[in-house]
């Protein structure tokens, strides 16, 4: 009655989201000692019609069971079993980057909180937000664009809402007037999962400052479960090792896992963080970064945000570039336009250049600075951390990443 075609499923000892399987070889009872999630996909021959078989639903037979899955499902020949019409996809999609003003989007200075006809009397001088329009006034479904995407300006990610005809990147504006060598990135999502973005607010977050450990705990005002959870914090994206979810509602931000000191100082001359330290600050005490304000200023910052992404079953994972014999690029197989990664965590455009099966890859963001804290100036002792660099070796060149975001989908 069924014929088993193919299966996916999660892993138990190295989850990498949902992945495509072939479990046709294995014992039954061994399945889920392996995999915590499994979908099967057969053909019912009654109908001629490929269904889905969530195993979970059959979890104490299959353990008592021995064979394979095929004989399983023959020895069912008589049994009608719980299936789906709804298939588990068959391909994995990636998320890509793209360059927007490429792809027939203009820039222009915005403001999310005035009015539309209040919109085209900003400069560049004092608007704080960037407008995202379509060049040739063409209609396009900003919020859904808003729900497939996340956006980057100067290497750091922004949040976008929709407006009337356009949508805002928030912040943006003043980004430019700290760094305005700019462009602008879209990491499309369509396909792998969609996506809310959300503010992060004061009185949801509580700090526990304790003597051998500190805690910096999350209340979300929606559900949080069965979706994939990250934060943008200063700009940076953050996922499953730092933003840790613990309920429907509550998630643990790791503050230990985080270099904040360079990634504070670094990030301050690319875009404003002027409400979290002084762009012209240079020196702070070692316990700046320790401290609940800091923490408070940081993560209600503009620059930060709640990512909540309806798929669970997304796997991100980084395969290191190969340094080419220039600086600043980057030697890859890869065709698609995969996002590029820093070592320190920064999410930078960059340039192609192809070569006869292979590309190029350029970037523009400079280097990374080696700061000598904590190390210098008489009898500092560690106590204070400042953004100097040795003359002698002031920078290192960026390593690259490739990043990949994938996610199954059903194919055609």
């Amino acid at each position: 009655m069924y014929t088993y075609k193919r299966a996916v499923g999660v892993s138990r000892a190295n989850p990498k989201g949902e992945e495509l399987l072939d479990i046709s070889g294995l014992q039954t009872n061994t399945l889920f000692t392996q995999y915590s999630r499994l979908i099967i996909v057969v053909t019912d021959r009654l109908i001629n019609q490929d269904v889905a078989i969530d195993l979970l639903n059959y979890l104490v037979e299959l353990g008592a069971f021995s064979g394979t899955i095929q004989q399983w499902l023959d020895s069912k020949a008589t049994t009608p079993l719980k299936t789906s019409n709804t298939l588990p996809g068959d391909r994995y999609r990636y998320v890509t980057l793209h360059d927007i003003q490429y792809e027939g989007f203009s820039l222009l200075p915005g403001d999310a909180s005035r009015g539309d006809d209040r919109q085209d009397i900003l400069t560049t001088a004092d608007a704080r937000d960037i407008r995202v329009v379509k060049t040739d006034n063409t209609d396009v479904d900003f919020p859904a664009l808003c729900e497939r995407a996340l956006w980057g300006i100067n290497g750091h990610l922004v949040r976008a809402v929709p407006g009337t005809r356009c949508l805002y990147l928030l912040n943006a504006g003043k980004h430019f007037n700290v760094d305005d060598n700019i462009h602008v990135n879209c990491f499309n999502f369509n396909t792998v999962s969609k996506l809310k973005t959300y503010e992060i607010k004061a009185t949801d977050l509580r700090f526990e400052d304790h003597e051998t450990h500190r805690f910096l705990h999350y209340k979300s005002a929606v559900s949080l479960k069965g979706k994939t959870v990250w934060m943008v914090i200063g700009g940076r994206l953050y996922m499953e090792d730092v933003i840790q979810v613990r309920g429907n509602n509550s998630v643990a931000i790791r503050t230990d896992k985080v270099d904040w000191f360079t990634r504070i100082f670094d990030s301050k001359e690319l875009i404003d963080l002027s409400a979290v330290i002084p762009k012209e600050r240079m020196v702070v005490d070692k316990t700046f970064f320790q401290t609940e304000e800091f923490f408070l200023n940081l993560l209600t910052d503009r620059s930060s945000f709640l990512i909540v992404l309806d798929n669970p079953h997304l796997y991100a994972y980084t395969v290191p570039l190969v340094n080419y014999l220039y600086p600043f690029t980057y030697h890859t197989e890869e065709t698609r336009d995969i996002p590029l990664l820093t070592g320190g965590g920064l999410l930078p455009k960059y340039f192609k250049r192809k070569i006869i099966n292979r590309r190029l890859l350029d970037i523009d963001i400079g280097v990374q600075r080696l700061y000598v804290n904590k190390t210098t100036g008489i009898r500092n002792e560690g106590n204070l951390f400042h953004g100097f660099t040795n003359r002698f070796k002031p920078s290192a060149l960026h390593q690259g990443y490739l990043l990949y975001i994938r996610g199954l989908i059903q194919g055609d």
